[in-house]
């Protein structure tokens, strides 16, 4: 495992300040261990505690601290009531949960100016990713990248995970043999949620039935669509399909073959910050071209896609 961590973290550059995301959890820790390990010698280890589980929340946070301060790291941390955003804006703990902490690394970047967040997601952590998009209709089968970029509040944070093609397992065996300590997420044993389901139920079944391990087959086919999907957006030429507004011009779209039209309304929405693109969501908005339906389709956060003038475009 460590030697095929160390060709992964050859792809980011160790001369950079890179900030960690480290929960306290073993992924994160393990992570952490590993860079140091590997020479990385200006990180800025970062901690967002959700105030999710009271007490425990709070040793998280102690704890992490009293490790990068053993470490000579630098430590940036923030509190943010995750259950009271979710009650004020109706919206789930992992979407919550996930926008809090895409806030926090976004101050904390320009706070350091870092180069970027590295991440502890893993292999399985990619499977069950896959697996959970795909049950809720996404538009393909959609994971975790090995590196990309979001925009948060006019920020462009780029996102790295070094450990993506490495398997929970392996991850448990290097803290094991190396004595490493970390927090436990008791939450994380418990199938309350249904990404938590699919981790503790969902695949040891699949395991169970196909009598194999099932992580690598998921994957593999995750990188496919995911090779499809970036050489058709290649060869979109997106920008020959929009006016000089942005908006999609009709008469061009219509011509194109409906896969085309769907890759370029998933594109669009995607260059948009909607969230969510479900294929269902993506279907509605093509056909969107024909005037004998609905002038305008409903988007996730309050915006419409409309058509109007020959054109489509998202409205406010």
């Amino acid at each position: 495992m460590v030697e095929r961590i160390q060709k992964l973290l050859a792809r980011v550059d160790r001369r950079d300040r890179w900030l960690v995301g480290v929960s306290g959890g073993r992924d994160s820790i393990a992570l952490m261990e590993l860079l140091v390990r590997a020479g990385f010698s200006d990180l800025v280890v970062v901690h967002v505690n959700h105030q999710l589980r009271g007490g425990e929340s709070d040793s998280d946070a102690r704890f992490v601290e009293e490790l990068a301060g053993r470490c000579g790291i630098p430590f940036y941390q923030e509190a943010v009531d995750v259950k009271g955003r979710m009650e004020a804006e109706k919206k789930g703990i992992e979407l919550v949960a996930r926008e809090v902490r895409h806030e926090v690394y976004a101050r904390a970047l320009v706070a350091y100016e870092a180069k970027g967040v590295l991440l502890g997601h893993h292999a399985d952590d990619q499977a069950e990713t896959v697996l959970y998009n795909l049950l809720r209709g996404s538009n393909g089968l959609k994971g975790i990248r090995f590196e990309n970029i979001v925009n948060i509040d006019g920020v462009s944070m780029r996102l790295v995970r070094p450990l993506l093609e490495i398997r929970r397992s392996e991850i448990d065996d290097y803290i094991a043999r190396y004595e490493i300590e970390y927090r436990e997420d008791a939450s994380n044993a418990e199938a309350f949620t249904a990404r938590n389901r699919i981790r503790h139920e969902v695949m040891p079944l699949l395991v169970d039935i196909m009598q194999r391990e099932v992580v690598p087959s998921i994957n593999a086919a995750a990188e496919v669509s995911r090779e499809q999907g970036d050489f058709l957006a290649k060869e979109l030429e997106m920008d020959q399909l929009l006016d000089p507004q942005g908006r999609i011009f009709l008469p061009a779209f219509k011509e194109l073959d409906f896969v085309l039209q769907q890759s370029v309304i998933f594109h669009y929405l995607k260059r948009h910050g909607v969230p969510d693109l479900s294929r269902d969501l993506v279907a509605r908005c093509v056909a969107l071209k024909d005037t004998d339906v609905g002038a305008k389709c409903n988007l996730p956060g309050g915006r419409w896609m409309r058509r109007k003038e020959q054109r489509l475009f998202i409205q406010e």
